[in-house]
């Protein structure tokens, strides 16, 4: 499919009446043309194309956080493999993703289903559009999972996505870990998750992980003050990384 977006009147039209367009957002898709009728063209075509995306919806109405982490993860895997020819320049184009949330009838049924609840307005600016560089890689419903592709996919590895699983161990987890320097080094980023995953394992479980993963950020990048870290290998991140969670969890 050929990717198209909106112009910039009409996002900001869409954006100012969110409030207006509240019941549209919980009904059926198919209502831009109306709005927009005789307002002129309100998006424009662009040179790329993609596949079609077919997005899972697990069939819970209420899902658990693993169910979350499966469906973000089998999403991921769609939503970048079908759009991994997109360069990151691309992948910022904010008026893009809100088109594809409003104008795509898979990704429109997939938010209503994944993220619509009775906060409806505030939902609706959080996963339908992308206001800031932060909702670009972690609100926005569509955008966020082409980047957490983008951050976490690896070729080397028997499964590209192993990453990927790593990082969506918990919501909580992903975001503080997209939303640091751990973006700016591949290296870097892998060395974190796979340190996460590591003490994952010898804790036994996921309770109390954003604490201790929010305290490792916080140090590797105080210590990114004093070492380049650019220069590591992802294990030398890792045994950074995970001597640090250690030392912590021992003096709680």
């Amino acid at each position: 499919m050929q990717l198209k977006y909106f112009t910039d009147h009409a996002y900001e039209r869409l954006l100012a009446d969110i409030d207006k367009n509240s019941r549209f957002y919980a009904g059926d898709f198919g209502w831009l043309d109306d709005y927009f009728a005789g307002a002129g063209d309100y998006f424009q075509r662009s040179s790329v194309s993609v596949s079609p995306l077919s997005l899972y919806r697990a069939a819970a109405e209420s899902l658990s956080d693993e169910q979350k982490a499966e469906e973000d993860l089998t999403n991921v895997r769609i939503v970048y493999d079908g759009m991994k020819n997109l360069t990151p320049w691309q992948a910022s184009n904010k008026y893009m993703w809100t088109y594809l949330c409003h104008a795509n009838k898979e990704c429109w049924e997939y938010i209503q289903h994944r993220w619509l609840d009775a906060n409806r307005e505030s939902t609706v600016k959080t996963r339908f559009f992308v206001t800031t560089p932060g909702s670009l890689l972690n609100d926005n419903a569509i955008s966020r999972l082409w980047w957490y592709g983008y951050f976490t996919y690896d070729e080397s590895l028997s499964d590209p996505y192993m990453m990927t699983r790593i990082l969506l161990t918990n919501q909580t987890v992903c975001s503080d870990v997209i939303d640091t320097l751990n973006r700016t080094n591949p290296n870097r980023m892998q060395g974190v998750l796979l340190a996460i995953e590591e003490f994952k394992e010898e804790m036994g479980s996921t309770k109390g992980l954003v604490e201790y993963v929010r305290e490792c950020n916080r140090y590797l990048n105080r210590y990114a003050a004093v070492t380049v870290l650019d220069y590591l290998s992802k294990d030398e991140i890792k045994d950074i990384a995970l001597g640090f969670l250690r030392e912590v969890r021992k003096s709680k």
